[in-house]
C-alpha cells in the first residue's frame, strides 16, 4: 500500500526511504499524531481509515478531513517550527508508515519532480479545506450533512456499495455541528428515505436526493 508519490522515487531513493521508515499498528481510538508535538516524521498511510483534526477548547474538535489508504500526511510545521499543527487518530484499525523527516528533506531538495507532487498534493488539500468552510458558514443543517456524507462516499468509502461506518460525534465534529444536531437531522433523511440508519453504518439509499439536497440547502 505505497503512496502515490512514491513513484516519483529512482530505486535508490526508494531504498532510502525503505531504510528509514518504521511501520506501526493502531487499534480504533488510539491517537496517531498529537496536535503540538514535535514532527520527528511524515506518515504514509497503509491501512484502515483515520481522522485528521483540530483541537480546540471544551473538548470540541473540528475534523479537517479522513484519511486512508494510500495518502501521504505531511503538515504545515514541516518548514516551520517542526511542530504537528492538527491530531490524527484511527477510527479503525490501521497502519501508518512513519518516514524520518530528515529523510523526507532530503528527497525535497534532490528531486524536483517528488517536490512539485508533494506540493500538488498539499495544494489539493489547502482548496478541499476552503471548500468545506464554505459548506459549514453557508449551508443549512442538512446541506452540512449531504455534503459530508457524499464526500465520506466518494473519497472514503467508495468501495464499501453506499455504506459509510462512522460515529455521530465523528460526523458532528466534520460537519461543525453538535451530536444531537446530527441525530435529528440524519433521522430526518432516513425518514424521508434518503439513507437508511443501522447503528453506526449509514447507507446512501438515494444519492441524487443527497446531491440535490447538498446544492439547494
Amino acid at each position: 500500500m505505497k503512496s502515490p508519490l512514491f513513484r516519483y522515487l529512482n530505486p535508490e531513493e526508494l531504498d532510502l526511504v525503505n531504510r528509514s521508515r518504521r511501520r506501526v499498528y493502531f487499534k480504533s481510538g488510539e491517537i496517531i499524531v498529537k496536535q503540538g508535538a514535535p514532527m520527528s516524521h511524515v506518515i504514509s498511510f497503509t491501512s484502515g481509515v483515520a481522522k485528521v483534526y483540530i483541537q480546540g477548547s471544551g473538548n470540541r474538535n473540528l475534523i479537517l478531513q479522513f484519511i486512508k489508504p494510500t495518502q501521504f500526511l505531511g503538515g504545515p510545521g514541516i518548514y516551520m517550527d517542526n511542530i504537528h499543527y492538527f491530531s490524527v487518530s484511527a477510527i479503525t484499525e490501521s497502519s501508518v508508515c512513519f518516514i524520518e523527516i530528515n529523510v523526507f528533506k532530503q528527497i525535497i531538495r534532490e528531486n524536483v519532480d517528488f517536490a512539485e507532487a508533494f506540493m500538488k498534493e498539499l495544494s489539493r488539500n489547502g482548496i478541499f479545506n476552503y471548500e468545506r468552510f464554505i459548506s459549514l458558514t453557508h449551508k443549512n443543517m442538512p446541506g452540512r450533512i449531504a455534503d459530508g456524507l457524499l464526500y465520506l462516499h466518494h473519497e472514503i468509502f467508495n468501495e464499501h456499495n453506499f455504506h459509510i461506518e462512522i460515529p455521530r460525534q465523528d460526523l458532528a465534529d466534520f460537519t461543525g455541528m453538535s451530536k444531537d444536531s446530527v441525530i435529528r437531522t440524519l433521522k430526518e433523511l432516513s425518514d424521508d428515505k434518503t439513507i437508511e440508519l443501522q447503528n453506526n453504518t449509514i447507507i446512501i439509499t438515494d444519492i441524487a436526493k443527497l446531491e440535490r439536497i447538498s446544492d439547494l440547502s
